[in-house]
């Protein structure tokens, strides 16, 4: 059984993606924030971090340079998900480099299939497509 993080701090878009993860056979943990996250990664080991790039406090990206830290290990196992308009490039250039990415609304069909690439250890491509689209999708 893998182990996931979800971090939102919007409550139905993480208690819908811990239920999705959940019935794909995962053990998910969930934080309604930066600093709730780093607290449980702090605490335990995880195969997956998810977590929003908005967040009132801190946010995703904060929340990955922090991982980072404690965990180097964890690179190369994060996915972000984020609502338009995004940062400007510039600030999510090295999140890019080895992490995923998916836009909301998302479909839980595409972020499934991140989440296997970081369990089967596939290198993130920048030629990979952000959103596809799907029939099943989790909003808030």
């Amino acid at each position: 059984m893998y182990s996931v993080l979800m971090v939102d701090d919007n409550t139905a878009m993480r208690e819908a993606l811990a239920r999705s993860l959940t019935r794909r056979g995962c053990r998910v943990t969930t934080a309604a924030s930066g600093v709730a996250g780093l607290e449980a990664l702090r605490a335990g080991s995880f195969d997956v971090v998810i977590t929003d790039l908005n967040m009132p406090e801190r946010g995703g990206l904060w929340l990955w340079r922090q991982a980072l830290f404690f965990h180097p290990e964890l690179r190369g196992r994060f996915v972000l998900i984020a609502s338009e308009p995004l940062p400007e490039p510039r600030s999510l250039s090295l999140f890019m480099e080895t992490e995923r990415f998916v836009l909301k609304p998302l479909s839980l069909d595409t972020l499934w299939r991140q989440v296997e690439d970081v369990l089967e250890g596939v290198p993130r491509t920048p030629s990979r497509p952000r959103v596809e689209s799907d029939e099943t999708t989790a909003r808030p």
